[in-house]
């Protein structure tokens, strides 16, 4: 058994004259000078164990040299600390006929060896490891399961807004009742994958009142602004214009306009965010409206910065509605606000020139048709219903008890780190989105025979600005939450629920 000097110093009359060689061999080793990068010499391994007090001689250092190489490459990639590299201080341990059984210090010792060869001129030290960046999955399926944190739902409850899967956007509901002659079933479905309609899910809306009561405003038709493209420009109309271009406008019925409006928290990917999107691709997330008029059928038009589509629902199921880029169907996209100067800039040139516009807000603007007309509806497609209805139904209002869960792990770096020298109220967890369309997916078809068939009945505008999370959600972006309602309220003529009477 190799014998362990104790770690500590000897004179050379207690460990005789072979002792003073071997001090003296080791003083000398001290003095070679440091080597500028490379694997460690024979003498600098020798003298690194020898200040551990482990002798060792030249045929001992060539059989633990390739351990030793071993451990300093796992102690270079994740520091003297790791596993491998205790896991490489056993196996020299054993070659050299140490004992490394319970008790004894020997694989400390030789780890210690191994660091002081680290610590050498010439060995650069193991950078800290930067946290990996987070799985584009993890992030999209935390985002959509957000109604299942108690700490989300504790904030909404206290200042009063509701979050639903499902919004109720009627246009006729019966008084204290879920029925009516008007019913429409709305969710915004993102996907996964941009390129797989099958792998959206069903995203979180904040609406300020429940789905029973429907809390909603009046507001004067003309304050709703539409936009259509014409000849590659972006041409602003009323909607009551709007209406009269179609040959959808009511005599009676377009003076004003039911508006709800409500925040849509939306998974979307970062730069630093992996399996997001392909290579080159910039990052952003494709989502869809469906929309569930149930018997009756209506005439929608979307309105986004880039431009306003429109699209003919009916009775049968939820139906997607899409952008129309030039005859073709695309899913809307939603990017972080950063992520799109191009759309941020047509936001800039287009307010400069008078217009209203917002780079996140997404109108929906439902027109009842009249029920004795044959209609021919857009059917632009349906949402994987299967995998995603399952419950919703049942607990949209009913989220106040949730299950315990994880913490949110939804933050990028930066955020974090300023809720932490600011206080977590002081930052916002939600950021701003841009919507923009995606590639085409097919022939983008309207319909027909609606014009001259509206119903002397109100329209109703759902209004919908989009956020993505960032870090926790605080009640900075309840304010901001509170904010973006009262611009509304300020241009209502009315406001309260049609169902519930207040």
């Amino acid at each position: 058994m190799k014998k362990l000097l104790p770690s500590i110093f000897f004179s050379a009359s207690l460990l005789g004259s072979g002792a003073v060689a071997w001090m003296a061999q080791d003083k000398a080793t001290e003095c070679l000078p440091p080597r500028t990068g490379g694997d460690p010499s024979d003498a600098q391994i020798r003298d690194a164990f020898g200040k551990q007090g482990i002798r060792i001689n030249g045929a001992e250092v060539q059989g633990l040299r390739a351990n030793v190489l071993l451990a300093l490459q796992e102690a270079r990639a994740h520091g003297v600390g790791n596993s491998k590299v205790d896991f490489a201080a056993v196996e020299i341990a054993h070659d050299l006929g140490l004992d490394s059984g319970a008790g004894s210090n020997t694989v400390r010792n030789i780890v210690a060896a191994l660091g002081y060869l680290m610590n050498q001129r010439g060995f650069v030290p193991p950078r800290p490891v930067p946290p990996q960046p987070m799985e584009w999955r993890s992030y999209f399926n935390e985002t959509v399961n957000l109604w299942h944190q108690p700490d989300f739902l504790q904030l909404m409850g206290r200042n009063q807004f509701h979050p639903v899967k499902i919004s109720w956007e009627d246009i006729g509901r019966h008084q204290g009742s879920a029925w009516g002659d008007r019913i429409s079933d709305v969710g915004i479905w993102v996907r996964e994958d941009e390129r797989d309609p099958s792998s959206a899910k069903l995203a979180l809306s904040v609406r300020r009142d429940g789905n029973f009561r429907d809390k909603v405003l009046m507001v004067p038709a003309d304050k709703i602004k539409i936009h259509v493209k014409s000849w590659g420009h972006t041409v602003e109309k009323t909607l009551p214009q709007r209406l009269q271009e179609l040959g959808l406008a009511s005599a009676t019925r377009d003076r004003n306009v039911i508006v709800s409006n409500q925040f849509a928290i939306v998974p979307v990917p970062s730069r630093s965010m992996r399996g997001a999107s392909p290579k080159g691709v910039p990052p952003r997330a494709a989502f869809t409206f469906s929309i569930f008029p149930y018997g009756s059928t209506n005439f929608v038009i979307t309105d986004v910065i880039e431009g306003s589509s429109d699209a003919i629902v009916g009775p049968g199921t939820h139906q997607v509605l899409m952008a129309n880029i030039k005859g073709q169907k695309a899913p809307f996209t939603a990017s972080r606000a950063e992520d799109r100067p191009d759309l941020l800039r047509m936001e800039k040139e287009l307010k400069a020139r008078g217009m209203d516009v917002d780079v996140q807000r997404y109108y929906l603007i439902q027109i009842p048709l009249r029920r004795d007309r044959t209609i021919q509806l857009s059917n632009l497609g349906t949402p994987p219903l299967a995998r995603a209805f399952a419950g919703v139904y049942g607990t949209v209002e009913c989220v106040a008890a949730p299950s315990a869960s994880a913490p949110m792990a939804l933050g990028a770096s930066k955020a974090e780190e300023k809720m932490k020298a600011q206080g977590a109220d002081a930052v916002s967890g939600l950021d701003k989105v841009a919507i923009g369309h995606g590639e085409v997916e097919g022939t983008y078809f309207l319909g027909s025979g609606y014009q001259g068939a509206r119903a002397d009945e109100p329209i109703r505008v759902t209004v919908v600005y989009f956020v993505t999370p960032v870090g926790k959600v605080t009640t900075r972006d309840m304010d901001t939450f509170t904010k973006a309602f009262a611009q509304w309220d300020s241009q209502a003529i009315w406001g309260g629920s049609f169902v519930t009477k207040e």
